[in-house]
């Protein structure tokens, strides 16, 4: 144990060897308090013998603070010839060093507001928050489609990387609902900038179908594949959600262990194909999303009094509750590895091994969200489900 301690204590001695031979500001500090602290005490030494106003070493460091701001309260003063030299030189030195200072924030300031516009900020110390990797040509609706379906999520708490060009990040920052979000300039399949927007600890990652990749739709749904892959390595415990456009690529994702996929293309066909039959199949749909509408599909987390019960008893406590109906539940809902590692330790607990097979095979299919529409009223309702709703207070579950 002593020997760590040790071996820690050699590391920050170290690494603080290091900033002070390789940061300017810092020996410029450190220069302005051996000067401060060696010329108060002058001041204190000559005066103490004739002067009444520096009885104490403090009276002197007073003097010398208010010298160097320049202030000049002019309540203690040196009367010796040897005390106003040193208080002259002090003036002089206050001066340049307040200019100095002054410089080198609004310097720091400066650059960090360059680096910012620019997308070269790290963002290693959020937590919790929304990473968005991609983009699309209408970014503004979808950020704010985000934060309106979020109530507790703040545009600070969304971090988004790709390589837009600086007029469209721009266009982005001057829309009021959705600024104050965090840009990173970068290739979302390239661990270096998913770790500086903060992959590491995020809570939740949307991996979308980039609009500025080059190529084909295969080409597209692999760089989606790709990023999943890595952030999935980076943080195991990230709820990611990710667009693709062929459904061929569904099944690598869901290899790679993807909470949520959304086959956008699919989606549109169907939308296509519903209302080619004259049925109002779209503009159904357009009122259960629509934030506008007075009833919309979501979904409401379970009270613990329905915990082990059946779906029929879940239909009442929505119409009496919600003031809704049920229409079905959404299972393993979450990280889908937390689900499956949960599983895993049920299976463990049961010693018959004939009987934990079959179970094993159920845990390695496990499938993330997956929805059971309109399930009879017998049917037993699973740990970690959500309940599928149309309701007016309808939210979505964290």
């Amino acid at each position: 144990m002593n020997r760590i301690v040790k071996q820690r204590k050699q590391g920050f001695l170290r690494q603080a060897a290091i900033v002070l031979r390789t940061s300017a500001m810092l020996k410029i500090f450190l220069f302005f308090l051996a000067v401060f602290f060696t010329s108060s005490f002058v001041i204190y030494i000559i005066e103490r013998p004739t002067n009444p106003q520096f009885t104490t070493y403090f009276d002197s460091l007073y003097y010398m603070m208010v010298t160097v701001a320049t202030v000049g309260y002019g309540d203690k003063v040196p009367i010796t010839t040897p005390g106003r030299l040193v208080a002259m030189l002090m003036m002089v030195f206050g001066v340049a060093i307040l200019g100095t200072v002054t410089g080198g924030i609004a310097s720091f300031l400066m650059e960090r507001q360059m680096k910012e516009e620019n997308g070269l900020l790290n963002f290693e110390r959020l937590h919790d928050h929304f990473v968005i990797c991609g983009w699309k040509r209408e970014m503004n609706h979808v950020v704010r489609e985000i934060l309106a379906n979020h109530p507790a999520l703040d545009s600070s708490m969304i971090v988004l990387v790709n390589k837009a060009s600086h007029e469209d990040i721009d266009a982005l920052r001057n829309d009021p609902v959705v600024k104050g979000f965090h840009y990173v300039h970068g290739d979302f399949i390239e661990e270096r900038d998913l770790v500086r927007a903060g992959i590491r600890t995020a809570g939740r990652v949307l991996v979308l179908s980039d609009y500025l990749t080059e190529g084909n739709l295969q080409q597209i749904d692999s760089k989606t594949v790709m990023a999943v892959m890595t952030i999935k390595n980076l943080n195991k415990r990230a709820y990611v959600c990710a667009e693709i456009l062929d459904t061929k690529f569904e099944k690598y994702l869901q290899i790679s262990h993807c909470d949520e996929i959304l086959l956008s293309r699919q989606f549109s066909r169907s939308m296509l194909a519903f209302a080619s039959v004259g049925v109002g199949m779209s503009h159904i749909v357009r009122a259960l999303l629509s934030q506008e509408s007075g009833a919309r599909i979501g979904t409401v987390a379970l009270p613990e009094s329905l915990a082990g019960r059946t779906y029929g008893d879940l239909c009442e406590y929505v119409t009496r509750e919600k003031k809704g109906v049920c229409i079905g539940l959404l299972e393993n809902t979450g990280n889908i590895l937390t689900r499956k590692k949960e599983a895993l330790r049920e299976v463990q607990k049961n010693p018959n091994i004939a009987e934990a097979v079959p179970d094993l095979k159920m845990v390695k299919t496990l499938t993330a969200n997956d929805p059971v529409i309109n399930p009879p009223a017998q049917y037993q309702i699973k740990k970690n489900s959500l309940g599928i709703v149309i309701a007016g207070s309808t939210t979505v579950a964290a």
